[in-house]
C-alpha cells in the first residue's frame, strides 16, 4: 500500500510539471506573436505621422517656389525638421518617388512599408534619407524638390 502512494505522488508531480511547461510555452509563443504584431502597428503609425509631416514640408516649399516663380525671382528654399532616428526600435528610410508622386517610408526590422501621397506642382527628384534631421530642399538650378540629410 505505501509503494502505490509513492508512485502516485511522483507521477502527479511529473504530470503537473509537464502540464505547466506546456501552458507556459503556449503563453510565451502567443505573447511573442502579440508583441510582434503590436510593434508592427506602432511602426506603421509612427511612419505615417512622419511621412505626413514631410509631405507637409514638401507642400510648403512647393508653395514658396510657385510664389517665387510668379514674382520672377530665383529661389533656393530649405526646411529642416527633426524626427526620431528609430521608430519602435527599428531604423527607417524615406524615399521621395517622383514617378508615383509619393513618399515611401520603410523600416528595417521588422520591415514595414507605408506610402504617403505628395501634392505638388514643382518637379520632384528621387532622393533617399534616413530618419533624424530631414530637410526638404529646392534649388533653382536643379528645379526640383528633394529630401536630404539636414
Amino acid at each position: 500500500m505505501s509503494e502505490s502512494r509513492g508512485v502516485s505522488t511522483t507521477l502527479g508531480y511529473a504530470l503537473t510539471l509537464s502540464i505547466t511547461a506546456v501552458l507556459v510555452t503556449g503563453l510565451l509563443i502567443a505573447g511573442t506573436d502579440f508583441v510582434a504584431d503590436r510593434q508592427e502597428n506602432v511602426i506603421r503609425e509612427e511612419l505615417t505621422v512622419i511621412g505626413q509631416q514631410v509631405a507637409s514640408d514638401l507642400a510648403r516649399v512647393d508653395r514658396l517656389v510657385l510664389a517665387a516663380d510668379s514674382s520672377g525671382s530665383a529661389l533656393t528654399a530649405t526646411t529642416r525638421q527633426t524626427f526620431p532616428e528609430r521608430v519602435a526600435g527599428s531604423g527607417y528610410q524615406m524615399t521621395l518617388d517622383p514617378v508615383g508622386e509619393q513618399l515611401v517610408l520603410t523600416s528595417t526590422d521588422p520591415e514595414v512599408r507605408i506610402t504617403v501621397g505628395v501634392t505638388n506642382r514643382t518637379d520632384l527628384r528621387e532622393s533617399t534619407v534616413d530618419g533624424g534631421v530631414v530637410g526638404v530642399a529646392y534649388n533653382g538650378t536643379s528645379d526640383a524638390l528633394e529630401v536630404r540629410d539636414a
